[in-house]
């Protein structure tokens, strides 16, 4: 006959605070409406396209935070940015956009 000896129980402390882990999250919405307002406006030149990038991507915080608006020759994305790298954009809608063929970029307020 086998005698189990009866060991301790493991110390366990109380949680007596609010715990508020994963409560940041991120939810990007393509909505139409918005896009075809800011489509009315003129494009943009290389310069103020390029200016625009480097003030998202040097700028405070992460870019794929930042929503913008990129208007393209064939289309328009409403997304955010991740990097820029041999003269395309990488977007968090796994996009691949030619710098040159943006014709206006804009910065969505959030």
């Amino acid at each position: 006959m086998i005698f189990i000896k009866k060991l301790p129980k493991i110390y366990q402390n109380n949680i007596d605070k609010p715990i508020y882990n994963n409560k940041k999250t991120y939810y990007i919405k393509n909505d139409s409406a918005k896009t075809n307002s800011a489509l009315e406006q003129d494009s943009m030149s290389i310069e103020q396209i390029n200016s625009i990038i480097d003030e998202i991507f040097n700028g405070v915080g992460y870019p794929f935070n930042i929503p913008v608006m990129i208007k393209t020759n064939t289309k328009a994305y409403e997304t955010s940015l991740i990097t820029r790298t041999n003269g395309y954009l990488l977007t968090l809608d796994h996009d691949k956009i030619k710098l040159e063929d943006i014709i206006l970029i804009q910065r969505k307020n959030p």
